[in-house]
């Protein structure tokens, strides 16, 4: 009993507070809708006037209307004919396609809890390996173009197309910032008209994606 007193009453005799109690809360952050993802994926892709100043023309958009919504599960990118890189995980996509004086496509991914720097190191892996078996292939593997501002990471190669049936030289890069990802993809008769190409669209897609 004298103990029992002894924690509860301070040297003057008054008692002393007990100490308050403490309670441990969790917070959880819900995933995010297919709605909010695609609105990120649309704010995220290159609008369809980006290369009036080019002689660029949309071609194909995939919704067709901005109000329709993107698509699910699409490749992030197919590799030297090799199969499909994926999200893996809920994203939500929008595609667009321009020709004209330009030959180009780009897709737009927007992740729900993926990284997009992990799809892109899974794009340039792929586009090493895929280099060391076909020495057609090799020799336009990982152009040197400087990561855009607002890119997390930032990988760019070009490769031959061996299917006669395709344009003969597709330059791609792939951009990842935060959990969107977009690839852009310049076609053309020469590796170094396809290069030349790319270098010069690379910032303007960059100064989209960055934004969204």
């Amino acid at each position: 009993m004298l103990a029992i007193a002894a924690l509860t009453t301070a040297c003057g005799g008054e008692p002393v507070a007990a100490p308050p109690s403490t309670t441990t809360t969790t917070t959880t952050t819900a995933p995010p809708t297919t709605a909010e993802l695609d609105a990120r994926a649309k704010a995220a892709i290159a609008p369809p006037g980006a290369f009036d100043a080019l002689g660029g023309v949309v071609a194909e958009s995939v919704p067709a209307n901005d109000s329709d919504p993107g698509e699910e599960g699409q490749a992030v990118a197919i590799v030297c004919g090799s199969g499909p890189i994926l999200v893996d995980g809920m994203s939500v996509a929008r595609t667009r396609i321009w020709t004209g004086r330009l030959s180009l496509f780009q897709r737009v991914h927007a992740a729900a809890d993926r990284p997009a720097a992990t799809l892109v190191e899974s794009v340039r892996a792929r586009a090493k390996l895929c280099s060391g078996s076909n020495a057609d292939r090799q020799a336009g593997l990982s152009l040197p173009l400087a990561k855009p501002q607002g890119a997390d990471e930032f990988y760019a190669f070009c490769m031959a197309n061996l299917d006669p049936d395709l344009v003969p030289w597709s330059c791609q890069a792939v951009m990842g910032r935060g959990t969107l990802i977009t690839v852009v993809v310049a076609s053309g008769s020469t590796r170094a008209a396809a290069e030349a190409q790319l270098t010069a669209v690379t910032p303007v897609f960059a100064e989209t994606f960055a934004k969204a």
